[in-house]
Parts: structure tokens; C-alpha cells; sequence
């Protein structure tokens, strides 16, 4: 008896609307495994099929966090060798959160202009593409979490109860990364220049976000403007949970509303706007 044949998926170019939910659900799920064997594919084709590739992963935020070291510094000198170790854990985790979201945006904003021949020839969803693109990045971050906390042990840092927050930050970062990614991913092919002006805006997003200096080196005039900055809370729960204490009720619900309010704000946008692409690319 022949299997039964899967429906074709009709995408007509619209002006407003939502595709069905629960039948565009069902197409996502049912293409799970193509999600992952591409997300895998374009990371060996980029980088995991040599071994500098695959250590180059690691060794980017961490080079870069160096250099944000020796410029911290000449600054302003750390003092005892306690305090150097605590900027220095600071430095690298800072870093390698903040290149986790950086390269999930990035990556998923162009996700529908590097998938422009399979949206052109297949007929799938095409939020697909962002989901690629932020497994692609769970798989780059995953590595530079184990380096992390080797970094972590050596600097003497405490291991405490606390850590045990860290997935549900990770999993609330990871919502945040696709819904950004989503709500820039039409922009992208709506306005081409929006690729030139990213690098700048996230690099700017790099300096207001606690990255580069803690929370508590902030000055109050300062932290009522920043604030307003999508990942102040995330990295001041990550701050908390790094040093031995529990991320605060105000940081971890303060980023979970940032956090759901784009996602749902992206998926919205892209759902909006998907069937436009084809014409568009």
C-alpha cells in the first residue's frame, strides 16, 4: 500500500494575515529533522569540518575578551589579584553571552536571503530558515559554556546552587535570539541596507550592555537609562548566578518580559509577512 502523499503547502503573496496556526505548526514539527541536518550542515560547511574551524569557535570570543582585558587594564588596573580574577570571569562569560545573541540576530536576519534558492524551489515554512539559523548558534555557544567554566574553576570563581539558574537563562536567551531574529529577518528583505547598519547597532549594544564592566561600576545616573536596554537584566542575573548568588526575581522576570515580548512580537512580523518573500527575493 502506497504511503499517503503530503499535501503541497500554497504560499500566495499578501497583504495582511496569518497563515493557519496549528497546521503551520504541524509543517514545522514534521520538519524538524530537515532543521537539524541543515543546521548541521552549514556549520561543518563554515567551519566544523577542519579542527582550527571547530577551535576557532572558542577562540574568537576568547582572544576578543583578552583584548577587552588589556584595554580594562591600562583604564583602569584591577588591583588585587582576587579583584583580576573576578573581572577577568567577567570578561570572558560577558563575552561569550553576548557573541551567543550577537551572532543569533545576525545570522537570523539574513537567514531568508541566504535561503533565497530553497525559498524559491520548496514549498516549506519559512520560519524554518530562523530556526536553522539559532540551532546553528545553540551549537556554537554550547562549546564556549564548557570553556567558560574550565576558565571559571581556574580563576577560583564559586560553584554554588545558583548555577542551576543558568539553563533557564540560557533557554530565555535563546527565546529572545529568535524573536529578534525574526523580526529582523523581513527587514532584511524589505530594506538591504538594513545589513549595513547591524554591525554598527550591535557593536553600540556591546558598549550599553554590562559586558565590558559589572553592574555594580555603573553609575546611578546611568542605570536608569540603561535599563531600557533589552539585555541590562539578563546580564545582571548572569552576573549574580557567576559570582555564587541567585539571580533576582526583578532581573530574570524583567528579561523573560523583554524576551516573550519579541518573540511574540517577531513571529507576528515574520508570519505577517512570509508569503511576500518569494516575491521579494
Amino acid at each position: 500500500m502506497a504511503a499517503a502523499s503530503r499535501p503541497p503547502t500554497v504560499y500566495e503573496p499578501t497583504v495582511t494575515g496569518l497563515p493557519a496556526l496549528r497546521p503551520y505548526l504541524a509543517a514545522l514539527r514534521d520538519r524538524r529533522r530537515l532543521m537539524w541536518h541543515l543546521a548541521r550542515t552549514d556549520l561543518k560547511a563554515e567551519h566544523y569540518d577542519t579542527a582550527i574551524g571547530q577551535l576557532w569557535v572558542v577562540l574568537d570570543p576568547l582572544l576578543t575578551a583578552a583584548v577587552y582585558f588589556l584595554f580594562r587594564s591600562v583604564v583602569k588596573p584591577p588591583g588585587s589579584a582576587a579583584n583580576r580574577s573576578l573581572i577577568l570571569s567577567h570578561l570572558v562569560w560577558g563575552v561569550f553571552f553576548f557573541t551567543y545573541t550577537n551572532k543569533a540576530i545576525m545570522s537570523g536576519a539574513r537567514s531568508i536571503l541566504g535561503g533565497r534558492q530553497l525559498i524559491l524551489n520548496a514549498s516549506f515554512p519559512r520560519a524554518a530558515l530562523p530556526i536553522v539559523s539559532i540551532l546553528k548558534s545553540v551549537l556554537d555557544f554550547l562549546p564556549t559554556l564548557l570553556v567558560y567554566f574550565v576558565f571559571h574553576a581556574i580563576l577560583g570563581q564559586p560553584f554554588g546552587l545558583a548555577l542551576l539558574m543558568l539553563p533557564v537563562l540560557i533557554l530565555l536567551q535563546t527565546v529572545f535570539n529568535m524573536g529578534f531574529g525574526m523580526l529582523l529577518a523581513p527587514l532584511m528583505v524589505f530594506y538591504r541596507d538594513t545589513g549595513g547598519f547591524l554591525p554598527y547597532v550591535t557593536r553600540l549594544w556591546l558598549y550599553l550592555t554590562p559586558v565590558l564592566y559589572s553592574i555594580a561600576e555603573i553609575p546611578s545616573s546611568l542605570k536608569a537609562v540603561l535599563r531600557f536596554n533589552p539585555l541590562y537584566p539578563l546580564f545582571g542575573a548572569l552576573e549574580q548566578t557567576f559570582t555564587g548568588s541567585f539571580p533576582s526575581s526583578g532581573y530574570v522576570l524583567g528579561f523573560a518580559a523583554w524576551a516573550f515580548g519579541f518573540f511574540f512580537l517577531g513571529a507576528i512580523t515574520f508570519l505577517a509577512r512570509e508569503r511576500d518573500f518569494a516575491v521579494r527575493l
